[in-house]
């Protein structure tokens, strides 16, 4: 049986006794007060007044049984309502005790799924968000090339491919915008095999002094061409990292592209890394112009651009850094920036020294190659 059956029958079987008594004792008294005996009749009314206090116990009883049920009852409505942060205070007989942790325990339970849900909820709005934006970027992001190739594919057509002065120069705008659409799409490419765990890696050991200079060879002919000079900080020579060679080379590739794009002539770009215990920070510095403060946060978002004109005029597709972001991941590492405007960027991102820093359990089978 229940508790609040318990309670309720210990209620009746107490009043039941007390009515009982009371019958008993009212028709003892009747009986001899009939007899007319003063004495007995003394006897009699003073026994009757020693029951009086078992009926008032009785009464306040009924009224504390009463004023628990109707908090009881009320504490339901708030439940019923939605306040699942209503508690019942647990104090008095055993049984009233238990129901009430027993209600305490359930509104808990309510309250923590709901927060669950409201939680999911709000997760859900957030991806909308991001997936509404995205199609929005992508189709600017695509409308400005196709309209010029159209545009400039109609002019041709209209007669301008014989003229000799202009007909190479269109045909040279038409070929930047298709190169600069190819571009669009195989980054966006990359970020959806990396995004849905598509994208296969090949993770072993490398020497990080390797990953740099490899690095440094593949853009010096493009920091030659604008001027800037290009260091690297070694780090010491048996430094490892368990990562997969050609993802690296590409967070590499992309920082350092960024970083010469946002670097006048004359500046300088430094590629390093240092070890941390079971990590290894590689960083890429640069003199460039810097990046205000309030930009920071919004960094790493798709399409996302500090300066819009100066990036899509030096053929930035807006999601280098999010590919940065995504394949650094990929590696249970981390990546962060420092910047000062006028005054250069830092990007640092970590690596795992070996297998053992992340355990293979920890290792997506998704991100690994068979």
């Amino acid at each position: 049986m229940n508790l609040t059956g318990r309670i309720f029958l210990k209620l009746i079987a107490g009043v039941l006794g007390l009515l009982v008594l009371a019958v008993f004792t009212v028709d003892y008294l009747t009986s001899q007060v009939a007899k007319g005996s003063y004495l007995q009749n003394r006897i009699l009314w003073s026994t009757a007044l020693a029951f009086l206090p078992a009926f008032l116990i009785a009464g306040l009883f009924s009224r504390w049984v009463s004023a628990r049920l109707a908090t009881i009852m009320a504490h339901a409505g708030e439940l019923a309502r939605g306040n699942y942060r209503a508690r019942l205070p647990v104090t008095g007989s055993a049984e009233f005790s238990q129901i009430a942790a027993a209600l305490n325990e359930t509104a808990e339970k309510f309250q923590k799924t709901v927060e669950e849900l409201q939680h999911e909820h709000e997760a859900l709005e957030r991806v909308e968000r991001v997936r509404k934006d995205f199609v929005i970027n992508v189709s600017h992001e695509l409308r400005t090339p196709l309209a010029s190739i159209q545009g400039y594919t109609e002019t041709l057509i209209d007669g301008a491919i014989h003229d000799p002065v202009h007909n190479l120069r269109f045909l040279a705008i038409i070929r930047h915008n298709a190169e600069r659409l190819a571009r669009i799409t195989e980054d966006l490419l990359t970020l959806s095999r990396i995004e849905q765990k598509r994208q296969k890696f090949e993770f072993e050991p490398n020497r990080v002094n390797g990953l740099l200079n490899d690095a440094m060879e593949l853009i010096a002919p493009i920091a030659q061409k604008s001027a800037i000079r290009l260091e690297v900080a070694l780090a010491p020579a048996e430094s490892e990292v368990w990562c997969d060679r050609e993802a690296v080379s590409q967070i590499l590739s992309n920082l350092l592209d960024n970083a010469i794009k946002y670097t006048p002539a004359g500046g300088r770009i430094t590629v390093g890394a240092c070890p941390q215990g079971e990590w290894v920070e590689l960083y890429v510095r640069d003199s460039g112009i810097g990046i205000p403060a309030a930009e920071l946060p919004r960094l790493f978002e798709r399409f996302y651009r500090v300066d819009k004109a100066r990036s899509r005029e030096l053929g930035g597709t807006g999601l280098g850094l999010s590919i940065v972001k995504h394949l650094v991941a990929a590696h249970h590492g981390s990546i962060r920036v420092e910047s000062r405007v006028n005054e250069g960027s830092t990007f640092f991102f970590t690596l795992p020294v070996d297998e053992s820093a992340l355990g293979r359990e920890q290792l997506n089978p998704e991100f690994t190659a068979p």
